[in-house]
């Protein structure tokens, strides 16, 4: 569930609206996204309020024309003209948009969080998408039929069961993905790093496997590269070799042990993957300086 995020009653407290706006969130975890019915039949008498800025895109499907107002992106102020019926505006939420519409408007706003793209562009192994774009209001028939799918379903007197909401989720992501995020194109990853979802598929598996004995080959299949092509390109991409990354990660989580827990220090080194408690002692000692004795000693001291 997205905790925070300007959609939903947050969006509609920034554009200064009355009423609880209907609104939805589509997907679960990573891939969650919201869409929201933002509706003001006499238009803003002030400037929305700024919105905090945040990793996410707020893309606007006009439900009725309007004649425009001002719209401030990073302090300047950018043109906008008129909005006919089914056209389509994105706003990206670091750019700190600010607004001023006074004449009436009815838009569905489809609040989608970067991370929603990147994990869609990681389950489906295409390239992710460094932003999403449009010309002005330029009208979008597929996305139109999407969020008149969302607010039909919405505004049932029945719930609509959540496999259904998903995978109009799941097809929104989609149709951001290949229209919104084709121009400008995406870059590849750099030549000889690790790309994207192979990336992060290694740092998944790794972290699963914190406790184990894991083999280069291992990591490399899940990534479907050959040992020698993973080794080097995942140093490429992490600025250092897997064992050395995953040896940092064990101490990370020796660390959060020795603070949170009762454990002994043999116990401890059988849990993060050390062979005994002098390897952990080693391999803490030359990450960090000292002993995890008196790491623990010294932290627990402050507490």
């Amino acid at each position: 569930m997205i905790e925070s995020g300007a959609y939903g009653e947050r969006m509609a407290g920034y554009l200064h609206l009355t009423g609880i706006p209907i609104h939805a969130t589509l997907g679960s975890g990573r891939s969650e996204l919201a869409v929201t019915r933002l509706h003001a039949p006499m238009g803003f008498t002030d400037p929305t309020s700024p919105i905090p800025l945040e990793r996410a895109f707020s893309i606007h499907l006009h439900l009725r024309a309007n004649q425009g107002g001002r719209l401030w992106l990073s302090g300047k102020l950018v043109l906008t003209g008129k909005r006919p019926s089914g056209g389509v505006t994105i706003l990206d939420l670091e750019e700190d948009p600010i607004a001023f519409f006074p004449n009436p408007i009815d838009v569905v706003q489809f609040y989608i969080p970067r991370i929603a793209l990147e994990e869609f562009a990681y389950e489906n192994r295409i390239a992710m998408v460094n932003t999403l774009s449009w010309p002005h209001c330029e009208m979008d028939a597929t996305l139109k039929h999407l969020g008149m799918a969302v607010l039909s379903a919405i505004q049932r007197n029945e719930p609509t069961p959540n496999i259904s909401l998903d995978y109009i989720g799941q097809t929104i992501l989609a149709h951001a993905t290949s229209i919104y995020g084709a121009t400008p194109a995406s870059p590849g990853p750099i030549r000889g790093q690790l790309a994207p979802w192979q990336a992060r598929r290694a740092r998944e598996f790794l972290d699963a496997n914190l406790d184990g004995d894991v083999s280069l080959a291992s990591v490399a299949a899940e990534c479907n590269l050959s040992v020698s092509h993973f080794a080097h390109a995942f140093r490429r991409t992490f600025g250092r070799p897997p064992h050395r990354w995953l040896m940092e990660r064990r101490i990370d989580e020796v660390k959060k042990l020795l603070l949170t827990s009762r454990l002994t220090l043999a116990e401890v080194a059988s849990k993060c993957g050390f062979a005994d408690q002098s390897a952990l002692n080693r391999s803490f000692k030359r990450v960090l300086g000292e002993s995890p004795g008196e790491w623990r000693r010294s932290r627990k001291g402050h507490l």
